[in-house]
């Protein structure tokens, strides 16, 4: 556990640098929104088309199908970051975005409470997950630069991978696996209440 913290106490320059630039794009994506509703309707019609099969499955194959693309999707950002951080850069922004649009969509048409319902119970969780994520992308990205600048050994850069996916895996994976959970069995029983 002591290690954990140390790994979050030195990496927290990268995890606020994350946090940042996921709520600048966030705010980005409601303000396409707001000034294009046409954006957020064609965004909208293209997620039912690539998730929509998800939405029809079981909770419990719901609950897989959520996991294991946030798994994948958070995973390959972080291992990415090898590439100086492009990768995790434009995960976060695009992810920003994209859920700046969908917030703006959703609270003219279905108001605040409807927003909260359907992203507060698991977001809470899943957000900093892939907050965190994108903020190893960095560290490691940044480790990256270093080694081309002969100031990281590779030794040290593999070290640096190892800890990263270690931390993932073990802090991490879990956690996405709550937020999947409460995604799929939690967070429709708030929709449900609300919209009853």
């Amino acid at each position: 556990m002591r290690k954990d913290l140390d790994y979050i106490y030195y990496s927290r320059k990268y995890f606020l640098a994350s946090a940042g630039i996921f709520i600048f794009s966030f705010v980005i994506g409601l303000l396409i929104s707001a000034k294009n509703p046409e954006v957020s309707e064609n965004l909208l019609g293209l997620l039912k088309e690539t998730y929509g099969s998800i939405t029809s499955l079981e909770p419990f194959g719901r609950m897989l199908e959520i996991f294991k693309n946030n798994v994948r999707n958070s995973f390959m950002a972080l291992l990415f970051g090898l590439g100086f951080g492009i990768v995790p850069f434009v995960f976060v922004t695009i992810n920003g975005i994209v859920l700046g649009i969908l917030v703006e969509f959703f609270l003219k048409k279905q108001g605040i409470f409807f927003v909260i319902a359907a992203i507060l119970p698991h977001g809470i969780i899943e957000l900093p997950m892939v907050i965190m994520s994108v903020g190893i992308g960095f560290r490691l990205g940044h480790a990256a630069y270093f080694s081309t600048r002969h100031q990281k050994t590779t030794h040290e850069l593999l070290n640096e991978l190892k800890q990263g996916v270690i931390f993932y895996f073990k802090i991490v994976v879990p956690l996405l696996l709550l937020a999947a959970l409460v995604e799929s069995y939690i967070t429709p029983l708030f929709i449900y209440n609300l919209s009853s």
